[in-house]
């Protein structure tokens, strides 16, 4: 079973992707965006990873109140929904650090869609 921080980033993942690309590549691109979020976090300095994994937990208990349910949880309508409120918020530190999972989460989407692209490429036979 995935801690709540592992499974929130997941959740997040699995939000923006499935706003951003096409859907045909969606599933099987959602565990990869998910392992390189994580990677990304495990590579911050401490005090930058403990802020984010505080911010993350925190932004997972959001949704309790009017819900019941932690953000990773949700539908994928509520979890929009919760990660646009989160994004337009005049808190600084809401719309940053969904800004901060929602490009990082496009970058290793659209990686994983050019190492597809060269892969491919590259191996023509596999076509």
């Amino acid at each position: 079973m995935l801690p709540r921080f592992d499974k929130c980033v997941a959740a997040i993942a699995d939000t923006v992707v499935r706003q951003e690309t096409p859907s045909a590549a969606q599933a099987e691109n959602i565990g990869t965006v998910a392992a390189f979020l994580l990677a990304t976090h495990a590579k911050m300095p401490d005090y930058l990873r403990f802020a984010f994994r505080i911010l993350t937990l925190t932004f997972d208990a959001w949704s309790y109140p009017t819900t019941g349910r932690p953000f990773h949880r949700l539908s994928l309508a509520r979890r929009t929904a919760q990660l646009s409120r989160w994004q337009h918020s005049r808190l600084q530190f809401r719309s940053s650090l969904i800004a901060f999972y929602r490009t990082m989460a496009i970058f290793g989407s659209y990686s994983e869609y050019y190492k597809q692209d060269h892969d491919h490429g590259a191996h023509p036979e596999q076509v």
